[in-house]
């Protein structure tokens, strides 16, 4: 790729499609299973309205009932009672998605998506998710409850397991309401064990019926905020808020674990450049402890070979040295440009990658229609927007290329290679990177272009997982230290 080609480039941030999306959604749609999504979202907004209305006839009311009004608060009735007011929890109406579609109020944390009667909510190391849940007659609240936790905590008593020190509570009564705490112990990249906590609540509505919601804690996650959130859940529900609380011995533990990795010798700065080509992969793996300055984000031990073998088979389909040379040959030579240019040529002999907007729009969702677009259709959408900035498959070559590092770096961790095999191999690829790409950002940018090619992603939405890999760019940007401070024009060199 030229440098006026890099100069015509799209910046970070990724590709935002605009009202070209919205198209395309709609002829992305057109199945039984999404008409009926569009239904019930139909359905929901005709009964935000009916609350609505119902929320203003005390005050549009007659004269008449304005009266009545009047003369029960004259006659000592009890003031309406306030909703309670929270920092990091908002209200919620759960629908019954599963049986008579009735909706039901309960308290979440701020910032949950809720689709399909299903609330879901990361953030702070807690996972929380809440659903109407109705246990039937076969069993007592109670006995139901227990039912539910068993299900997730037996698996993680199963052998070989990654759980330790596995308990599981009693079933607490607060009230109309039941709740159960468990808890565990799990293993980061460094082999320091700390909290997996998990609590599930039965929120009474009715007999038979409730809503019910789980929490659980990751202790590599959290911060200043996690106790708050569950202070105010406890707060809400009366629960014991310790019960799902970490306990801090892991976050002592990784303290001294940083001080004493700073005070050993940093790796060698062109090594520190490798990692920096796929950094962004490793922020996203913050959760589990990986750190940008370890090769590969973890350190070499006999636990994370056995996780990077299950991985490389798992996605790469990587079993042996063979297949893992292979693949990053392959990644070289083609990588998702190949499939780019697929995309691009089947534009092409279809007569519409020099289309306007509208024309390929229109094209697009007829093919999507008649069921003759393979695969994911905002790939087409992608290509063609970056063919109209006057670009081609290369645009996304760093996207192949860092990930040929990473993969060198997972390599060394499994065994496929010796250290000094990956590094030199490494180096060989980083040498060609740094000629193709003038900054980091440029290389960052080709990066997140072809993630976003590979996923098929519009990055219309805040959780897009485009717009999530790009927030881990920016975090690697403000850190003091991090990988994007090393020079991009260093003189990478054999230093191992």
């Amino acid at each position: 790729m030229d440098k006026a080609g890099r100069r015509r480039g799209r910046k970070i941030f990724p590709l935002l499609m605009g009202l070209i999306v919205a198209a395309v959604l709609t002829g992305c749609g057109n199945t039984d299973a999404d008409r009926s999504t569009d239904t019930s979202e139909e359905e929901r907004v005709q009964r935000q309205e009916s609350r609505e209305e119902e929320r203003k006839k005390p005050e549009n009311g007659t004269d008449e009932e304005k009266d009545r009004q009047d003369d029960a608060e004259g006659a000592g009735s009890e003031p309406e009672e306030k909703a309670p007011e929270f920092t990091y929890l908002e209200p919620m109406m759960i629908e019954d998605y599963y049986g008579d579609m009735a909706e039901y109020e309960a308290y979440v944390p701020k910032g949950s998506s809720y689709e399909n009667g299903q609330v879901f909510y990361s953030g702070h190391g807690l996972t929380y998710s809440a659903y109407v849940s109705d246990y039937g007659e076969w069993a007592s609240m109670e006995e139901w409850l227990d039912f539910v936790m068993r299900l997730e905590t037996d698996n993680w008593e199963e052998q070989p397991s990654e759980y330790m020190d596995v308990t599981v509570g009693e079933v607490v009564e607060s009230g109309e309401d039941f709740w159960q705490a468990a808890s565990a112990k799990r293993k980061d990249v460094f082999d320091i064990p700390f909290d997996w906590k998990r609590l599930c609540y039965m929120d009474m509505k009715k007999e038979g019926l409730c809503v019910q919601w789980h929490l659980e804690l990751s202790e590599v996650g959290t911060d200043a905020e996690t106790d708050l959130i569950i202070d105010e859940l406890a707060r809400c529900y009366s629960f014991d808020p310790e019960k799902i609380r970490s306990d801090g011995g892991w976050a002592v533990a990784n303290e001294e674990r940083i001080r004493a990795e700073k005070a050993k010798d940093s790796l060698p700065e062109t090594v520190l450049w490798f990692n920096a080509t796929y950094a962004p992969l490793t922020q996203s793996n913050k959760s589990f402890g990986t750190n940008w300055k370890l090769v590969g984000g973890m350190k070499a031990s006999e636990d994370n070979a056995d996780f990077c073998r299950q991985s490389l088979e798992r996605d790469w389909e990587i079993t042996d040295a063979d297949s893992a040379m292979e693949t990053v040959e392959s990644l070289k030579e083609k990588g998702h440009r190949e499939k780019f240019r697929q995309c691009r040529e089947e534009l092409a002999d279809r007569g519409i990658l020099e289309a306007d907007e509208e024309t390929f729009v229109n094209a697009i969702n007829e093919l999507v229609e008649a069921g003759e677009i393979e695969g994911n259709p905002f790939r087409y959408v992608i290509v063609y927007l970056l063919y109209q900035d006057g670009l081609d498959a290369d645009c996304i070559a760093a996207w192949d290329l860092c990930r040929v590092n990473q993969l060198y770096a997972d390599f060394y961790i499994c065994g496929y290679m010796t250290y000094e095999e990956a590094m030199d191999a490494s180096l060989e690829n980083s040498l060609i990177l740094q000629e193709m790409y003038p900054t980091w950002e440029d290389m960052v940018n080709s990066y997140l272009l072809g993630y976003q090619f590979w996923q098929g992603d519009p990055a219309t939405t805040e959780d897009s997982p485009t717009r999530k890999r790009y927030q881990c760019y920016l975090e690697l940007l403000q850190m003091e230290d991090g990988p994007y401070t090393l020079d991009w024009n260093m003189d990478l060199s054999r230093s191992w």
